[in-house]
């Protein structure tokens, strides 16, 4: 529906067109919206034994990143090259339609800490439906630190996407579920990580919670 308004002449009541203000004898309507956020964000089934969600305790991983994260998913043992996988809900919770042309991650800040374990295995995991995947950026040939290698964090601020080949129509109360696949991550990743996933939604980046990446 297209909002309308009267009009008066006076340039005030007409600043305020598709706001959804009353000034006098003025009705305005406010138009219609999209309000699209992540409504899921979790481990698919496939992936769940290598990878977990933890409660997020900052005193026994050392976290020192400046920002607090919400949510805490890492390894639950030290696999070299293991990819990661987020399962992912996008909701419309607007009354207008949205389109989705790009989905990706936001790196925000990065830490290496030193870990002793025993040595880690190849683990091959198998690619889901409706998966869209982003090799991760070289961030530890960056900062050229190795697995038992100390860095204090960084800021960042990555944000590699990946385009749909073909645009996603979302309609209003409409949902979209989908796996995105980090290639690579903890080969080329410090083992500590400040990230959010992203969606571009008619033209507009849509953020996740900040969450906490752990590879051991």
């Amino acid at each position: 529906m297209e909002g309308r308004a009267n009009r008066t002449g006076n340039a005030q009541a007409d600043a305020y067109a598709n706001t959804g203000v009353h000034i006098g004898d003025v009705t305005i309507n406010q138009a219609p919206r999209s309000e699209v956020r992540f409504a899921h964000i979790g481990i698919p089934l496939h992936t769940r034994p290598r990878w977990a969600e933890y409660p997020h305790r900052p005193d026994f991983l050392a976290c020192e990143f400046s920002d607090r994260c919400e949510r805490l998913f890492s390894l639950t043992s030290l696999i070299y090259d293991a990819d990661l996988f987020f399962d992912l809900v996008l909701l419309n919770t607007g009354d207008s339609p949205a389109v989705l042309s790009k989905v990706g991650v936001w790196v925000e800040e990065v830490q290496q800490l030193i870990y002793m374990y025993g040595y880690p295995k190849a683990s091959v995991i198998r690619p889901a439906a409706d998966e869209y995947e982003i090799v991760m950026p070289a961030v530890r040939k960056q900062y050229k630190v190795g697995l038992m290698d100390h860095m204090t964090p960084d800021r960042v601020d990555l944000r590699p996407t990946c385009d749909l080949a073909d645009p996603l129509y979302l309609p209003p109360q409409g949902v979209y579920r989908y796996t995105l696949h980090l290639k690579s991550y903890q080969r080329n990743m410090p083992n500590h990580a400040q990230v959010r996933l992203t969606a571009e939604v008619s033209g507009q980046e849509v953020c996740s919670p900040r969450l906490h990446v752990f590879t051991r």
